[in-house]
């Protein structure tokens, strides 16, 4: 009898720990309000340095404490129009992973920090037509993310998210970007 309530204490324990480590994926979009940190801050004066873009992810919940995400972000072609004599555009986009830490402070609201890896392709452009300049140009390079933000969850499906996130890259021309975060994400 003892070694019966033995088993089925082991049996019940394996069973609470398969459900509490449960991999539920999901689905978000995000806005994203992205500040480009240049190396020379005469840039700034040249080029748009606020980008607005927009990213998909995809994602899985892999403990109640930890989850992963990829991710693909596109921004919008930011103009700058100088004096009247000369513009420039410059957009980019990104793609990438993710590890998430989940703090939950209660059922529906959780504290994130994130760390991740992303790709990052910039194309820009500009004219002098006095100078007789054009061009065009393609930089690319790896970023370091690191960022912190807060999970509410409507109900087991739907959550909203809010991050604010530093990308530290090797892009010629730029220290980093600033980005901020407003999304929705869907769990199945």
């Amino acid at each position: 009898m003892k070694k019966t309530l033995l088993l089925a204490g082991v049996a019940g324990l394996l069973a609470s720990n398969v459900y509490a480590s449960e991999v539920k994926p999901y689905v978000g979009l995000d806005y994203i309000y992205s500040g480009i940190d240049f190396e020379d801050s005469s840039d700034e004066s040249v080029f748009e340095d606020n980008l607005s873009s927009l990213a998909l992810s995809a994602g899985a919940r892999l403990h109640k404490n930890f989850g992963m995400e990829a991710f693909y972000q596109q921004s919008e072609s930011a103009d700058k129009n100088i004096l009247g004599v000369a513009d420039s555009k410059i957009k980019f986009k990104a793609y990438g992973i993710d590890a998430i830490g989940y703090l939950p402070l209660d059922n529906q609201l959780e504290l994130l920090g994130t760390i991740g890896l992303a790709q990052y392709d910039a194309d820009v452009t500009a004219s002098v037509p006095a100078a007789g300049i054009y061009g065009s140009e393609s930089e690319d390079g790896l970023g370091v993310r690191i960022g912190a933000g807060v999970q509410y969850n409507i109900n087991e499906q739907v959550a909203l998210r809010a991050t604010g996130r530093y990308v530290f890259t090797d892009i010629d021309g730029v220290d980093g970007l600033t980005e901020f975060s407003a999304g929705i994400r869907y769990s199945f």
